[in-house]
């Protein structure tokens, strides 16, 4: 079984260096739907209507940063560029760290295009003006209860993306790096048996109220605690290489950020934590950051 297998980190190297994943259902576009539909936007300002705005709102609804009032004569799906995407705006501009200009400049839509996390981004207590860059947790602290240090994990997809050694060698390496931080402990528990956690591989809609966009977009999602669900996206072009190509996304990197999610960490603000949304193609990162170490001992301080 799966699960008696040990793996080095020098054997997880190896299997890096020796295997890419590219078995894919269909074939690559690196530019998402939401990357082709905002094309032509850029300068963009309030008091315009313009083709393709609503495809913005929705972005910036999704991850958190755009929320219409019932009476408000406005909507996600309306092309108006109204005071609401202008506020909208210029949040997520200040959490990005871009120039706060309340327009669809280029910066904005350059940051927009790269691929990430579908979790939305933490607005702390709420407040659009009140920001610390730093990890965050999820609503009301959700973590898993003192009892529970020793978590069980299995895969189950609905769509068929890597091998299944493959899977398995990414999220050994992925557990293996948060254990080594915390006092959690992470095993591989025989398939079809309950488990703590269970990860796997879906397409479009797959059940959970957060539809896949295709290739480019959202990556992957995990829930807080103790709900246990990461999936990621099977449209993507993963791989384990540490070498990546421009239109290659590291899955060790998107396991481990995942796994922080499925623990009760949310966004950073901090562009080299792992916990960052974002998750350009073409780069690596295996490493944990002095953020997300920070974060996820303060979560478990008690």
């Amino acid at each position: 079984m799966a699960k008696n297998l040990h793996f080095s980190k020098s054997s997880i190297l190896f299997l890096a260096i020796h295997v890419f994943l590219v078995i894919l259902s269909g074939s690559f576009t690196h530019a998402s739907h939401f990357s082709k539909s905002i094309q032509g936007l850029g300068g963009s300002l309030k008091g315009q209507s313009v083709a393709g705005l609503n495809e913005v709102k929705r972005y910036l609804n999704r991850f958190g940063y755009l929320g219409y009032e019932t009476a408000d004569k406005h909507s996600v799906d309306d092309d108006e560029f109204d005071e609401g995407l202008e506020s909208a705006l210029k949040m997520y501009q200040k959490y990005y760290n871009l120039k706060v200009t309340g327009r669809l400049d280029s910066d904005t839509i350059k940051q927009m295009n790269v691929p990430r996390c579908g979790e939305p981004d933490t607005l702390i207590n709420g407040d659009l003006h009140v920001l610390r860059p730093q990890y965050a947790f999820f609503k009301n602290n959700a973590k898993w209860p003192p009892s529970k240090r020793h978590l069980t994990y299995t895969f189950n997809s609905t769509a068929k993306a890597v091998r299944m050694e493959i899977l398995n060698a990414t999220c050994y390496y992925a557990f293996k790096r948060w254990e080594a931080v915390t006092n959690f402990r992470f095993q591989e528990a025989p398939q079809g048996t309950k488990s703590d956690l269970v990860i796997g591989f879906h397409r479009g809609d797959h059940g959970d109220a957060a539809p896949f966009d295709g290739p480019g977009g959202v990556l992957a999602h995990a829930f807080s605690p103790t709900i246990g669900q990461l999936h990621y996206d099977a449209d993507e072009k993963w791989s384990l290489s540490p070498k990546l190509t421009i239109n290659q996304t590291d899955i060790v990197w998107v396991a481990m950020h995942e796994i922080g999610h499925l623990l009760g960490l949310n966004h950073t603000q901090v562009q080299d934590a792992i916990m960052f949304a974002y998750v350009a193609n073409g780069v690596t990162r295996r490493s944990l950051h002095p953020d997300d170490i920070r974060g996820i001992r303060a979560l478990y301080a008690n």
